[in-house]
């Protein structure tokens, strides 16, 4: 397994290398048409360095701290080149495309004088790209709410409907930082929730622990008639787990792994562990063997699987996040194909899945085709 997994590492290293050449050569054409030893040196050096600066400030991070204004800066640069190389390289394969079908097709005289006014070396791939980012930056800075509002055929005791907020993949750090929280804060009291659910991925490897502070104080503000629940996600297992969750402690948010809370006698809320934790995940029906399936289940699973052990186990609605929706252009038809829903509702009988796009942005600061959201959902229960 480690010699397979070498390898592939290997094969990825390759693949990223060429792909980034490609698009290093297609850069260098347009800037550099004087190609001087000098220049092209220079060049090179630093565009291998964009290259991988998100990967060098993983490695710093590590080494020195994630609270280093440093490695918050090479993050941040390899996370706005990330976007802008994805970009240049669709389009730039795209453009080599056309110029090959319209040479093969022999193409001649003033469309392809047209063509190439309108490529003109290579910039107009470059103010697209430029608008692409700005305007993916803008998106993401403006979060919407999206409702939901379904039935529950179960009785929840004395409560007839529940005003559910529901909030994951904040990701804290690049894009939110404190001024972010406290919008995020008050965007959720706005919607005056009865419970207040966050879904995992609240923060990530660019998370410092001075925003963790933050958000232990900003949490608190949160005004719940049930209270905060928070589960972990994927990233919260890659910086200091147990640091994130004293700060959601001290925010009087409660932390569920593995585990199920009854709520006013009415209903529960169940919070899973996720994959990434690196421990042994306990079966839902194990979570679940002292509670009264009669009442209403609300489960908290950062990724949206595990539909069928819900759906038998009698789960009345699972929330997840994770899939970002695919967060930009064309990612979402990936996430669609891996996972049964990767956005939006699912019913299935008496189980319903709502899927969220998430708050923030991981990696490329952008939302292309996506929008960040909080999810506010009326539930009724039967009377």
């Amino acid at each position: 397994m480690l010699i397979e997994n070498i390898i592939l590492l290997i094969l990825i290293l390759i693949l990223y290398i060429i792909v980034w050449y490609y698009v290093g050569r297609k850069v260098k054409g347009v800037f550099l048409k004087k190609n001087k030893n000098l220049k092209k040196r220079l060049y090179w050096i630093a565009f291998w360095f964009i290259a991988f600066s998100y990967v060098i400030s993983s490695i710093f991070k590590s080494v020195v701290s994630v609270n280093n204004i440093l490695a918050s800066l090479l993050t941040l640069i390899g996370a706005v080149s990330l976007g802008t190389f994805y970009y240049l390289l669709i389009l730039f394969i795209l453009t080599d495309v056309v110029k090959f079908v319209l040479k093969k097709v022999g193409f001649k005289g003033r469309i392809r004088n047209y063509i190439s006014a309108i490529y003109n070396d290579g910039i107009s791939i470059f103010i697209i790209v430029l608008i692409i980012f700005c305007f993916g930056m803008w998106n993401a800075l403006h979060p919407v709410v999206t409702n939901y509002s379904i039935d529950i055929n179960k009785s929840a005791g004395k409560i007839n409907s529940l005003n559910v907020v529901m909030v994951s993949d904040v990701h804290m750090g690049i894009m939110i930082k404190e001024k972010g929280i406290d919008k995020m804060v008050n965007s959720i009291n706005k919607l005056k929730p009865d419970i207040v659910l966050f879904c995992g991925d609240m923060v990530d490897e660019s998370t410092t622990t001075k925003l963790k502070k933050y958000y232990g104080q900003a949490f608190k503000r949160i005004n719940s008639k049930y209270g905060v629940y928070y589960i972990t996600g994927n990233h919260e297992y890659g910086e200091n787990l147990s640091e994130t969750i004293s700060y959601m402690n001290k925010a009087k948010v409660k932390v569920l792994q593995d585990k199920a809370v009854k709520i006013d006698n009415s209903f529960y809320v169940v919070g899973r562990k996720d994959a990434d934790s690196g421990e042994k995940i306990k079966p839902l029906n194990e979570i679940l063997k002292n509670t009264d399936k009669s009442l209403p289940i609300i489960e908290l699973n950062h990724r949206p699987v595990g539909l069928e052990e819900a759906h038998k186990e009698n789960v009345d609605l699972q929330l997840s996040g994770h899939t970002h929706k695919g967060q930009f252009f064309p990612n979402n038809l990936i996430t669609r194909f891996i996972y049964e829903d990767d956005y939006g509702y699912l019913k299935k009988d008496n189980f319903n899945l709502i899927v969220t796009s998430g708050y923030g942005t991981w990696g490329p600061p952008i939302r292309i085709g996506t929008k960040g959201e909080i999810v506010n959902i009326k539930i009724k229960f039967k009377h």
